[in-house]
C-alpha cells in the first residue's frame, strides 16, 4: 500500500499593510508563509520583479529545495550502501528566463 504524505503551507498578505493592488507598481510584494510547527517564512518575490532582497524569493527556494532533495537521496543511498560521508556541499543555481510570450520559466 502507498503511502501518502500530507504538506501545509498557509500564505497571507493584507493590502493594509502591502498596499492596494491597484497598478503593478503600488503593492508590497511581502507576504509571510506558515507551516504547522515550524518557523514563519518571509518572503518576498525577486527583486527583478519588486521584490524585496532581503527576504526568501519563490525561486530561491526552488532551487534550495532541489538541492535539498537531492542531498537527501545521495546521503539515504551512501547510508544503505554502507558508505560513510564526512561531508558534503553543494553549490546549486537555476538560470530563469523571462519573456514577453511566455513570461518566465527555468531553462535549467
Amino acid at each position: 500500500m502507498a503511502k501518502r504524505h500530507q504538506f501545509h503551507a498557509t500564505l497571507a498578505w493584507d493590502a493594509a499593510t502591502g498596499g492596494s493592488n491597484q497598478s503593478y507598481t503600488s503593492y508590497s510584494r511581502n507576504h509571510v508563509v506558515a507551516f504547522p510547527g515550524k518557523p514563519d517564512l518571509a518572503m518576498s518575490s525577486h527583486p527583478a520583479f519588486r521584490g524585496d532582497p532581503a527576504r526568501h524569493d519563490p525561486e530561491d527556494l526552488l532551487v534550495a529545495s532541489l538541492s535539498s532533495c537531492h542531498f537527501l537521496w545521495y546521503i539515504h543511498l551512501c547510508a544503505q550502501a554502507g558508505i560513510l560521508i564526512e561531508r558534503y556541499n553543494d553549490e546549486a543555481e537555476g538560470t530563469m528566463v523571462e519573456d514577453a510570450k511566455t513570461g518566465g520559466r527555468f531553462e535549467r
